[in-house]
């Protein structure tokens, strides 16, 4: 964004809006996107910030994935974002627990560490670096069944989600929530730190299914609520003339040193 001259802040809805689709520390090179959003501007010259997206484009390794802001219940002036096909782009869990942060370390049963004498020490956790202090993100709504401190774990918590599911995030410079306390999707429940044994700032994210430990990557994980059938062909029939414009939107290189394309359309508000 930065070297394209746009605004950075798109950087950040972006990533909020495919939160649960795509993981932007993994993107690949030729991947690019188009985006119509609203920006406000003081005098038609000072930008105060991105006031929304409306709709977007994002090809990432092959695929396309279309978002459109839709209010499923008006009353509770809730915006989500769908699919071209009226697809919830939400879904029970967040990619990462943490907004900006590559995988240092996968997990791996059969993990050898030369420190140990090459012998086998399985991960059963996916390491995120991050620089300390970084925000920690409870990755689905659930409940705080532990928060603690062990030698290993270090500062850790631990969340029920239900009765399939539970996450543990590991090595925190500090907690943020207590035992018992309930906590939404995308709520800041601890800051990454280097606490119990660890040789750099990161959090080991930990993700059980029916009492196993398993790799989250390789679960097909539930997605959040449909749109009402009722809903459904408004939406559809509501998305047609912005999906037009969307798709009439050239990708332009905008920077010969730079891999990916992009374009996009403004609304500018005084």
């Amino acid at each position: 964004m930065s070297n394209s001259g746009l605004n950075e802040q798109l950087t950040y809805y972006l990533s909020d809006v495919y939160a649960w689709n795509i993981d932007f520390y993994r993107l690949q090179k030729g991947d690019r996107f188009k985006v119509i959003y609203e920006e406000q501007f003081v005098d038609d010259t000072i930008s105060i910030g991105i006031k929304r997206i409306n709709a977007a484009i994002f090809e990432h390794s092959g695929r396309d994935y279309y978002a459109f802001e839709f209010q499923p219940d008006p009353e509770k002036g809730i915006v989500e974002y769908f699919d071209d096909s009226a697809k919830n782009l939400r879904r029970a869990f967040l990619k990462a627990p943490v907004k900006f942060g590559p995988v240092t370390s996968r997990y791996n049963l059969k993990r050898r560490i030369a420190y140990y004498g090459n012998r086998i020490r399985p991960h059963k956790g996916t390491d995120f670096g991050a620089s300390i202090g970084t925000s920690i993100l409870a990755t689905a709504n659930g409940v705080v069944v532990k928060a603690s401190y062990t030698k290993g774990n270090g500062n850790y918590v631990t969340i029920k989600h239900n009765n399939t599911y539970s996450t543990q995030y590991l090595h925190m410079k500090r907690r943020k929530v207590k035992r018992g306390q309930t906590v939404k999707q995308g709520d800041v429940i601890g800051w990454v730190g280097m606490t119990g044994n660890t040789s750099g700032p990161h959090v080991c994210y930990r993700f059980w299914k029916n009492g196993r430990q398993v790799d989250p990557f390789k679960q097909k994980l539930p997605e959040a609520k449909p749109i009402s059938n009722s809903l459904k062909k408004t939406y559809l029939t509501g998305i047609q003339e912005i999906k037009t414009e969307l798709d009439c939107i050239s990708f332009v290189k905008e920077n010969s040193t730079i891999n990916n394309t992009l374009a996009l359309s403004t609304s500018e508000f005084k």
